[in-house]
């Protein structure tokens, strides 16, 4: 059994392990476990994964981002089964610009570099003439069901980010999507939480991009593990029952 078979493997068992520990739970366990989740992606996971910027730069985090990190999230638990498109990306780039300098829902109309570099060399993303149709390819992938859930919803992650079809908040737009598409399939989002995830996150991209799909598809199995994990612990342990 190959690594990436076997992530997949334990994956599933934990998902039918958390099925089972809030099947019979009462409204304020089910809560706990998504107000845990929502804490994770909207707190914990951007001062992970953010750098502070210098006083010359644009804030990447502060309350506002937050606020608009835990609303996107909230969206996408409201509409679980909603079809995800290029107007759902959209909305979803919207939430998170809410109150800051960057339009939300409109794609980028200048060249864009992408933050990791390949062959040693830092790379464009695609010209904005071509967003529209790329975006179309991602979403026609995503809706493709003779993949696995696990695998549509890492590879939208990655193909977002490559494209990056927006000014700003591409990765977050992307990591949001991917949830979305995660609870699609009946799976609880990943978080990214642990102090090494700010340089192994980047390092799976750009494994990716560099031909490297295994290495990028271990590192997010092993973040989908970790989050189960810390959601079964959190449940283990929740008094309320």
């Amino acid at each position: 059994m190959t690594k990436t078979q076997k992530y997949k493997k334990q994956v599933d068992q934990n998902r039918e392990t958390i099925t089972k520990m809030l099947s019979g739970a009462d409204t304020v366990k089910r809560l706990n476990n998504l107000n845990w989740l929502r804490h994770e992606i909207s707190y914990t996971e951007p001062r992970t994964l953010f750098y502070v910027p210098n006083k010359d730069q644009q804030p990447y985090l502060d309350y506002n981002s937050m606020k608009n990190l835990g609303e996107a999230y909230d969206y996408i638990i409201n509409n679980p089964k909603k079809d995800i498109d290029i107007t759902e990306i959209c909305k979803i780039h919207s939430i998170l610009c809410t109150n800051t300098h960057i339009q939300g829902g409109l794609f980028r109309t200048t060249p864009k570099i992408i933050e990791i570099s390949v062959n040693g060399q830092r790379v464009h993303a695609p010209d904005s003439s071509q967003i529209l149709s790329k975006m179309n390819d991602i979403v026609f992938k995503l809706h493709n069901t003779e993949s696995c859930t696990l695998n549509r919803a890492f590879n939208v992650h990655y193909d977002l980010i490559m494209l990056q079809p927006f000014d700003d908040f591409n990765k977050r737009t992307a990591r949001l999507i991917m949830n979305w598409v995660l609870i699609h399939g009946g799976y609880r989002p990943i978080v990214f939480n642990h102090p090494t995830d700010k340089q192994k996150y980047k390092a799976a991209i750009t494994a990716f991009a560099n031909g490297n799909s295994k290495d990028y598809y271990s590192y997010m199995g092993a973040c989908m593990l970790r989050t189960q994990r810390e959601i079964i612990k959190l449940l283990t342990k929740s008094k309320m029952l």
